[in-house]
């Protein structure tokens, strides 16, 4: 895989300035070693990625993002073809422990668990359960592999929380991507969300594919897991206390069923076609209409092309588009919340 650099490094085109403390923890080996490693193998396609967030009129700012572009490069135990790209949100509730927890360590569990696929089956799998298939050196990950290894490290992670930080009282939401050859797989728990801009030839509009589904009291399945384990929906809130019905962290209110289990879905990317992944908070989404969202972005793109052909500049700035839209959402559609998204542009690869 390759990927484009905007304005800053290769490596640095990943974190915004403003808060590059968001992915620091995740060791990357300098591209000038021996050790360093190649990018997951994409297909048709390139990337660029960045991510920009602000507090708005909250009194802290607790959302957090990553941006991984190698869990081989965050365990080499990993064989390149199980490689993959990883890139999250998850927005804080009550406090930010557990939002910055599960930042610092997503990728090594991740990498951790796709680790240990290729000598048995993921960590934390026991009988009585679905077993994803032991791996071999060369066969990709499959659908069953991804599941299990996202499910077993939110599993971990969740449980980590209560034993490393048992002072935290907090929670997060999470909406997850996992990109490589060319698939995208989405996990997420609560109310953040991650839509698809697609733009076919023969449309003149970019539509929104939306990847995550909410996991709010008022859904009925959800409501009904919450009541049968003894818990209560009061003003929309479980417990009268949380708006989401799944989550990371939240201790004291797992016992009534607020759960730590991702919903999945998968796209194929079509390089012709696909323009961008747009990961977002509730913050973001609940101001923005999608197809809003998706319009906006592909114009921002097209004027930052125009830019780059005017002016002969390689780089892309698209750290400067997730800051025009998040403060677009605080200041002209006055969003009360953190607000916080995670771009990542897809390009087709040049043919020679």
């Amino acid at each position: 895989m390759e990927v484009v650099t905007g304005k800053r490094s290769a490596a640095a085109a990943s974190l915004p300035a403003a808060d590059s403390r968001a992915v620091k923890r995740v060791a990357v080996p300098p591209t000038d070693t021996p050790e360093a490693h190649t990018l997951p193998p994409l297909s048709g396609f390139t990337i660029l990625a960045d991510a920009y967030g602000e507090k708005g009129v909250r009194k802290q700012m607790e959302d957090e993002h990553l941006i991984c572009l190698s869990l081989r490069a965050v365990n080499p135990a990993i064989k390149p073809i199980h490689d993959c790209a990883v890139f999250g949100v998850f927005d804080g509730h009550g406090g930010r422990q557990s939002a910055t927890f599960i930042r610092d360590n997503l990728p090594t569990e991740l990498a951790a668990q796709v680790a240990a696929l290729t000598v048995g089956g993921a960590e934390g799998e026991g009988e009585g359960k679905e077993e994803a298939r032991p791996m071999v050196d060369d066969a990709p990950l499959g659908d069953k592999e991804i599941k299990k290894v996202v499910k077993s490290a939110f599993s971990k992670l969740d449980g980590r929380i209560a034993t490393d930080i048992p002072s935290c009282r907090d929670g997060c939401t999470a909406v997850v991507v996992l990109l490589f050859q060319d698939k995208c797989y989405i996990a997420n728990l609560g109310d953040s969300g991650a839509f698809l801009g697609r733009r076919k030839a023969s449309l003149s509009k970019t539509h929104a594919i939306p990847l995550t589904e909410a996991h709010k009291p008022w859904v009925i399945a959800e409501k009904d897991r919450i009541i049968k384990t003894g818990g209560t929906i009061e003003n929309g809130r479980v417990n009268g206390a949380l708006e989401v019905t799944r989550s990371f962290g939240d201790i004291s209110l797992k016992k009534y069923g607020v759960l730590c289990t991702p919903t999945f879905q998968k796209c194929t990317i079509s390089p012709a076609e696909d323009e961008f992944l747009l990961l977002g908070c509730d913050g973001f989404w609940t101001c923005l209409v999608a197809e809003e969202a998706m319009a906006m972005t592909h114009d921002l793109v097209q004027k930052e092309m125009r830019r780059q052909t005017v002016e002969g500049d390689r780089s892309f700035d698209i750290k400067g588009i997730c800051r025009t839209l998040v403060e677009y959402v605080l200041l002209d559609k006055k969003s009360q919340d953190n607000v916080s998204i995670v771009m990542i542009r897809l390009i087709p690869t040049q043919v020679t």
